[in-house]
């Protein structure tokens, strides 16, 4: 899922400075970033742009970061587990938003190729 790798690095100075907001140090930030992108990777497995910004939309981020397993994080930075879920949550609007986005782009995309692959089948 590279959209999410691409997420974090368009977005990185946001998220760093939504995590500074959130009682992280800069060095803590650095090292929570990829380690909060694996956990988006492994619990997003099977879904895609779409189903995850039409999940983040219609639900909001809570249920779908609360599927990220914060104890592993927090195991392998050295940190707690409430940190570790704070981090996501602050990270979480960003996120969303940047998901939304490149979900609608995604749809838009779609959209505008159907007329054309209906055509060929019809």
């Amino acid at each position: 899922m590279d959209f999410i790798k691409d997420c974090f690095e368009e977005h990185g100075d946001a998220l760093t400075k939504q995590l500074e907001g959130a009682g992280f140090s800069a060095d803590q930030a650095r090292q929570f970033l990829p380690e909060a992108a694996s956990g988006i990777l492994e619990s997003a497995q099977g879904l895609d742009v779409a189903d995850i910004a039409q999940q983040l939309v219609s639900d909001g981020p809570s249920p779908f970061l609360s599927a990220i397993n914060a104890n592993a994080i927090a195991e392998k930075l050295g940190m707690n587990s409430d940190l570790v879920t704070k981090g996501l949550a602050a990270i979480a609007p960003v996120l969303s938003q940047a998901f939304a986005q490149k979900g609608e782009g995604l749809m838009g995309a779609v959209s505008s190729l159907a007329p054309g692959i209906l055509k060929r089948f019809s």
